[in-house]
């Protein structure tokens, strides 16, 4: 039997943070990149369009 995946929704990046809901969860879970990306290309979750705000860090020399 085939497992349907997670569907999530990518909700904030922050720098190299990313808050992503999960259909359960109350708050958002915040992972870093490497794990994002590990999910985006994944099979276990599927990723639904959304309106994620994007911020930036400033950089300081």
């Amino acid at each position: 039997m085939k497992k349907k995946p997670v569907k999530v929704r990518l909700i904030e990046k922050n720098g190299n943070s990313y808050q992503i809901q999960f259909p359960n969860l109350k708050i958002p879970v915040t992972v870093d990149e490497n794990l994002y990306n590990k999910m985006l290309h994944s099979t276990e979750y599927e990723f639904s369009n959304g309106n994620a705000k994007v911020k930036e860090r400033p950089y300081s020399a």
